[in-house]
């Protein structure tokens, strides 16, 4: 099996994961306080990557930038906190198309944080990243919604936060960029957990502890997929990530996908290719950034 397949086999896998964390988080946000859930997501995703650790030693987890660390932890803790509870509040297809401008927004961010030369044709695929947005969230024709807006608030934390996981990958052990999130995920979201702590039956607990499992499988199988080939070839199987959400939103909470959320969300896929397509072009090695942009 070539590397090219191998490569987009995990992918399907990760877009798979990434589907059936929203879903999970959403069927269960009807019942279940958001601290709640992140706890369980955050905790037991420690748990699952802690034998890793091990494997590693436990000096993996030495950081040699604790600033670093804990700017990249407090935007992802918000940004999860903000994306969990949109996609709670509205259709999950358009979350996820919206949560496309994620690797977008990291390529602005780097241009700032990392001190990155902007090409034209990068500033166009921006743009043009941000039309498709304008698209989906269509300002002006449709009623506003606080809800897509707390969804592209998130998006953009996300992208913040994968440039400083860039950083950080240059002077720590992946274990580190890794382990770090979702133990202090863990610990903020504790006591509010405990607050509105609600008991799960069997079948519950199974699905809170599943968030855990496919966040980590998500980010086991991402890793695997930019492990085998380029992040031009990889992304191009992100975008299923949509029709995956989509299929099951309809069949558990009915809803069906706006047309112009397929249009908005495709534009905006083929901008983030095209961005690593362009890095790539450069010498650039764009993975790292595009692949933590998705981690949350």
């Amino acid at each position: 099996m070539s590397s090219s397949i191998k490569s987009g086999i995990w992918m399907l896998f990760a877009s798979i994961n990434f589907a059936l964390l929203n879903t999970l988080v959403k069927y269960l946000s009807d019942d279940f306080h958001l601290s709640q859930i992140i706890f369980f997501r955050s905790f037991f995703a420690v748990l699952f990557i802690f034998p890793f650790i091990v494997k590693s030693g436990i000096q993996s987890l030495k950081t040699n930038s604790i600033k670093l660390q804990m700017v990249r932890c407090s935007l992802a803790v918000l940004a999860m906190y903000l994306w969990f509870y949109s996609i709670s509040k509205i259709p999950l297809a358009e979350a996820t198309a919206i949560n496309f401008t994620a690797p977008i927004f990291g390529a602005i961010f780097a241009i700032f944080l990392l001190k990155e030369k902007i090409k034209y044709r990068r500033v166009i695929a921006i743009f043009i990243s941000l039309v498709g947005a304008l698209i989906i969230i269509r300002p002006g024709l449709t009623h506003f919604n606080i809800f897509i807006f707390i969804t592209l608030i998130a998006s953009i934390l996300m992208g913040m936060a994968s440039v400083y996981i860039k950083k950080i990958t240059l002077v720590d052990h992946p274990n580190a960029v890794v382990f770090y999130m979702p133990m202090l995920l863990s610990i903020v979201s504790l006591i509010p957990c405990i607050i509105f702590w609600k008991s799960p039956t069997v079948f519950s607990f199974i699905l809170l502890t599943s968030t855990g499992l496919t966040a980590f499988f998500a980010h086991i199988c991402i890793t695997k997929a930019f492990s085998y080939s380029e992040a031009t070839f990889v992304l191009v199987f992100d975008y299923l990530r949509l029709p995956f959400t989509a299929v099951l939103a309809f069949i558990l909470f009915k809803e069906v996908t706006d047309f112009w959320v397929w249009v908005g969300g495709l534009i905006i896929f083929l901008s983030s290719i095209y961005v690593a397509y362009r890095e790539r072009k450069i010498g650039k090695k764009p993975s790292t950034s595009l692949m933590s942009a998705k981690r949350l």
